[in-house]
């Protein structure tokens, strides 16, 4: 057991690890430290979070945030919540889910989540009292459902019931976003499409410091249309985007994780650690080692 599940199964009001999961696609959690600590959602899960009481306050990315009551949080995949500080009042509700899961249960729909999420970076939206209760009692139903079963004919009710829960709640999650925020249709869905896929590709590459060739190979396209979709969807080329996430995952491990520079290096796809360091002074200010130790 990880330290992980050890606090997932001591948290007030927590249930047992194996019940928090599906797949390794699902997580359901009500504590907040667990935000906090490095391992405790997977780095390609969506987070969707409730504040029911009180105030958080914490950094995004190291910018600052601040959650209040009524509010609801979206922290996309390759994000980092540091520094967390709450009142003693906080009670919220998270749904963790990954690209995967999310893109099965959105279906056409993702294109809105994309939107909003990635390009426009929306991250909190108020909420009604309506919509809090109503998303309150859904993670409630989600947590019976998740209940642990031994018997394998209720385990697979329960995932047909989870999928069915999940679908509808997204979707309509979706559509509340869009009544919140100026989301148009665009004149070219094939172009939003594969803007979509590119930001999929991107979050699911591990080793994310590759050329635009690269990405655009995977999508049939020449890298010169790619830019062109990304510069129209989103503002920036793609170039912009394999840049940002690049560093996001530098930033990550470098403050995070003991993981050797070498490896972190290794990981994210450059050749040596000699290319690795010039790239992070070049954009942090700073060589890895620098940076490492002034965080």
């Amino acid at each position: 057991m990880t330290e992980t599940e050890k606090l997932l199964s001591m948290a007030p009001g927590g249930i047992a690890p194996e019940s928090n999961y599906l797949d390794d696609e699902l997580m359901l959690i009500d504590n907040v430290k667990l935000l906090g600590l490095p391992d405790a959602v997977q780095p390609n899960m969506n987070i969707i979070a409730i504040c029911l009481k009180g105030k958080l306050h914490a950094e995004l990315d190291g910018e600052p945030l601040e959650i209040s009551a009524h509010e609801i949080f979206i922290c996309p995949p390759e994000t980092r919540v540091t520094n967390l500080m709450v009142t003693p009042d906080f009670e919220y509700q998270a749904l963790c889910i990954t690209n995967r899961a999310l893109q099965l249960f959105l279906r056409s729909y993702i294109n809105v989540w994309n939107q909003v999420t990635y390009v426009k970076k929306i991250r909190i939206y108020s909420m009604n009292d309506e919509d809090i209760d109503f998303y309150a009692k859904v993670y409630d139903l989600l947590r019976v459902c998740l209940r642990k079963s031994e018997d394998q004919n209720a385990k697979d009710y329960q995932r047909e019931m989870i999928k069915g829960l999940l679908s509808t709640v997204l979707i309509g999650f979706c559509f509340f976003m869009s009544r919140q925020t100026d989301v148009r249709e665009e004149s070219s869905r094939q172009n939003i499409s594969l803007f979509n896929q590119f930001l999929n590709l991107l979050q699911t590459t591990p080793q994310k410091h590759q050329t635009v060739d690269y990405y655009a190979s995977k999508l049939y396209i020449s890298s010169k249309y790619l830019t062109v979709i990304c510069k129209k969807n989103s503002g920036k080329t793609a170039n912009e985007w394999i840049r940002e996430y690049t560093l996001s995952d530098i930033t990550y491990y470098l403050r995070n994780t003991e993981v050797s520079i070498k490896e972190v290096s290794s990981k994210l796809g450059f050749p040596n650690t000699s290319f690795f360091g010039k790239y992070v002074k070049e954009h942090l200010g700073c060589t890895p080692v620098e940076y490492r130790t002034q965080v």
